[in-house]
């Protein structure tokens, strides 16, 4: 992205106004688009009606619900990796496949959304705007980041992008160190899939309006879904798919604050329904909003300024949670993705499938943010301390996989085997940029921490440019693996495989150093004039450039046995294992030159082993899963300073221990639960640091869990119903030594409960009400590294859908 200076936002009515005016000719073209495709194709819902022996007056007297379920005898889903031959019955790890349907009930929108009922997982705010994900989706799964760990289609998805979910089936959440696809976290990774065109005509509209009860702006929101089968094709089984999606307004319980993006995924298949089939898809999504950085922690309670009339219960005396902290007009966030993907599968008579897919990912970011910051002296009480910053970011990834998979009988001995290499190359890009005249101090401003200054008339010595800094870096890899599932006989299966992957992964980067000015916090109330700083005359010093390197070839494997008392009936062990080499912690796959860090190519990898016991059943005709794991997660070589010789070295360790339940399908005809209990238990290697003894890793709640369950009361009327646990967490990290209480070292626990109730007002339109935190309860969403800000939970507020079918 070539910029000489950034494009700063408008100011928010104008955008909230445009967006929503946006949304209404999206929804517009949605509805003339389903009527042409009526035109042209016949209705799915006509088409299952008067299936053998139906009729569309059938159709009529069929219960909505029964199209959340999950089908078949995989009660809990299937997996789209073809690294997994197995149904999740019979898969020894933990795994949670969260349906389509599943979380458009809840009225999810983004990946986040969709991961706030999966026990286990914690969201945090990242570092500031250069952070990794820092506006995209950033989580902790059992106490380890898990931000790069995010995979669409089974591919890594390096853009700090919120990922919308206008052209998801279904999002997976696999748990255990992530041995099929190489480098990884210890606690697992997420995979999105992507929607392909099906074989039957079909097409679904959604309108939604989003309000709150505390006045912040609204939120309008327009999907279209449509498929058509292309018959007069030149090839048999052709088929067109088409999502869009635009998305306009504000935060709920935040003032100034925006998410508008819109985003188009076109979709074309060959070949549906015979052995051979042929892909093709893009994706395209953009982002223009206006960040918030939450509140300075400050704001909370047990960190608070002076008392003031008027506290709200949860936060200190005075300061309104929805409060913004930034500089509205000069405030922005641009964010764009591409991809492209074609994939080819063939089935073969001897019950061989071969499938390759070849995927790329484009994905820029640039951003401006003002926000509580807590790197200059601390503010005087009752004020804040708010600095500016630019921050860009570009990623590429390019990816092709192959893979083999058979099905074979060797004696006595049944084979389930998976075979495939992969290839792939990733690349990051950050200028750096600054805000101020080259060795000029960072300005830093005082605001009231109850009224900040979000409109300043000017902002003095604002010189928004490229400082000629920036770093580079790239990754190649060329992997290998093979996975078996053998079975003996009707009770005995034994699982194992191994992947090899070779990487190459080399660091530029250059830097413009210039001499550090402290800056001196100005007297209160002068909003908008810069902190004074010792007047210094800069001497230009020239960029300097610095090369990084490592290459390694890193091993991974799992093995696994399951014992099977009845069809119906798993019990497993497992063990997985992954290496972590330098540069794999981050989206921006960074190298570093610290002695301490994972990214110093000096260094061993970090190694990460997960433990696993487990049950799983099939219950009800096999309409409901239950499952039940207890686990140990540990990671070895982690690099510390030893306590008493100070000097550097990797015999620390971090494990985590836990249990996990889940329950997922239907409990009745009309009644769908989908649950699930997480309990974990920390515990760091006291060769770490002697202040780290007895430190929790940061952000591993000891207790979540989260229950949400729909049922359909009559054939036009449903209820559901949902609460979420979320137990107390720490920030401080295990490497770290007890910080001070100046600023947030916790998140307390908090409980959640939403609601639903839809309508279907015609066998093709229906409408849906759903309530978040009704009990409007006052809770910190998420907390940064250092403490020094904060993420409110959003209040109670409605979202109100009309969806129709054809």
């Amino acid at each position: 992205m070539e910029r000489t200076q950034p494009v700063k936002a408008k100011r928010p009515k104008a955008i909230a106004g445009f967006s929503r005016i946006r949304v209404i000719q999206t929804a517009a073209n949605a509805l003339a688009l389903c009527a042409a495709a009526q035109a042209i194709g016949t209705p799915r819902l006509a088409a299952e009606a008067a299936g053998p022996g139906g009729s569309a007056a059938a159709d009529e007297q069929a219960i909505p619900l029964e199209t959340v379920v999950v089908d078949g005898q995989q009660a809990g889903g299937a997996l789209s990796s073809p690294k997994y031959t197995e149904p999740l019955l019979d898969t020894p790890q933990t795994i949670d496949v969260i349906p389509e349907k599943v979380y458009r009930q809840q009225g999810a929108t983004t990946l986040s959304d969709v991961l706030r009922d999966t026990p286990g997982i914690t969201f945090f705010a990242g570092e500031g705007g250069s952070a990794d994900r820092t506006g995209g989706d950033s989580f902790y799964l059992r106490g380890f980041d898990t931000s790069n760990s995010i995979f669409i289609d089974g591919v890594r998805d390096e853009g700090a992008a919120v990922h919308d979910t206008f052209d998801l089936e279904q999002v997976e959440v696999v748990k255990g160190p992530s041995s099929e696809n190489g480098r990884g976290g210890t606690a697992g990774y997420i995979n999105m899939v992507t929607r392909m065109p099906e074989a039957g005509a079909f097409g679904d509209v959604q309108v939604s309006h989003g309000f709150g009860a505390d006045g912040s702006m609204a939120v309008d929101r327009a999907t279209l879904d449509i498929n058509q089968p292309l018959p007069g094709g030149l090839v048999p089984g052709t088929a067109l798919r088409l999502d869009l999606m635009e998305q306009g307004g504000g935060v709920p319980g935040r003032e100034y604050a925006e998410n508008n993006r819109w985003g188009v995924a076109p979709s074309l298949a060959f070949g549906l329904g015979t052995p051979t089939q042929l892909f093709l898809s893009y994706e395209h999504q953009y982002e223009h909003n206006i960040p918030d950085y939450g509140l300075p922690s400050t704001a909370v309670a047990g960190y608070a300024p002076p008392a003031a009339p008027g506290s709200p219960s949860f936060f200190s005396a005075g300061v309104d949670p929805a409060t913004y902290y930034g500089f509205v007009d000069y405030d922005y966030e641009h964010v764009t993705n591409d991809a492209g993907e074609v994939r080819f599968d063939h089935a073969f008579q001897s019950g061989v499938r071969l499938e390759n897919q070849a995927r790329y990912d484009r994905s820029s970011r640039l951003v401006e943010a003002s926000a509580a910051s807590g790197s200059v002296a601390v503010a005087p009480a009752g004020e804040a301390s708010i600095q500016q910053g630019i921050y860009q970011t570009l990623n590429e990834t390019f990816s092709d996989e192959a893979s083999l998979t058979a099905q074979f009988q060797a004696g006595a001995a049944a084979h389930s085997l998976s075979t495939g290499l992969e290839l792939g190359r990733e690349k990051a890009i950050n200028p750096t940029w600054s805000t101020v005249a080259a060795g000029a101090p960072n300005p830093a401003y005082l605001v009231s921490i109850y009224d900040p200054l979000d409109f300043p008339a000017s902002l003095p010595g604002y010189v928004p440019h490229r400082t000629g800094a920036g770093t580079g870096t790239r990754i190649d890899t060329a992997a290998a693996y093979a996975f078996d599932t053998v079975k003996l006989g009707r009770r005995w299966e034994v699982e194992g495989g191994v992947r090899a992957d070779h990487y190459s992964i080399g660091e530029l980067s250059v830097v413009a150093p210039s001499p550090a000015i402290p800056a001196v916090a100005a007297s209160a109330g002068t909003a908008t004039t810069p902190a004074t700083a010792a007047a210094a005359a800069v001497a230009a010093v020239a960029p300097s450039r610095s090369e990084l390197k490592s290459a390694r070839t890193a091993a991974s494997g799992k093995a696994g046995l399951v014992f099977k008392p009845a069809p119906s009936g798993s019990l497993y062990v497992s063990l997985d294992s992954v290496t972590r080499p330098p540069g794999a912690s981050s989206s921006t796959n960074t190298l570093s030159t610290a002695a301490t860090s994972a990214d110093d190519p000096l260094l061993e990898p970090e190694k990460a082993v997960n433990y696993e016991a487990g049950v799983k059943w099939s219950l009800l005709g096999e309409h409901l899963l239950a499952d039940m794991a207890v686990f140990r997660s540990v990671v070895t070589n982690v690099p510390a300073a030893d306590p008493v010789t100070g000097e550097d070295d990797q015999l620390s360790n971090q494990a985590v221990t836990g249990v996990e339940f889940g329950l997922t399908g239907k409990v009745t005809r009309n009644w769908l639960v989908y649950a699930g209990y997480a309990q974990m238990e920390a515990r760091v290697s006291g060769e770490i640091s002697t202040n780290a003894q007895g430190l929790t890793l940061p952000l591993l709640p000891r207790e979540s869990g989260s229950l949400w369950t729909t049922y359909q009361v009559t054939h036009d009327i449903a209820l559901g119903a949902g609460v979420q646990y979320m137990g107390e967490t720490e920030r401080l990290q295990a490497t770290q030594a007890p910080a001070s209480t100046t600023f947030a070292n916790q998140v307390p626990s908090f409980w959640l409960f939403n609601a639903m109730v839809s309508y279907s007002v015609s066998r093709r339109l229906s409408l849906r009400l759903n309530a978040f935190n009704l009990a409007d309860h006052g809770y910190v969403a998420s907390l940064n590294n250092n403490g020094y800000r904060l993420n409110p939970g959003a209040p109670r507020n409605l979202l109100l859908t009309a969806e129709y079918r054809f």
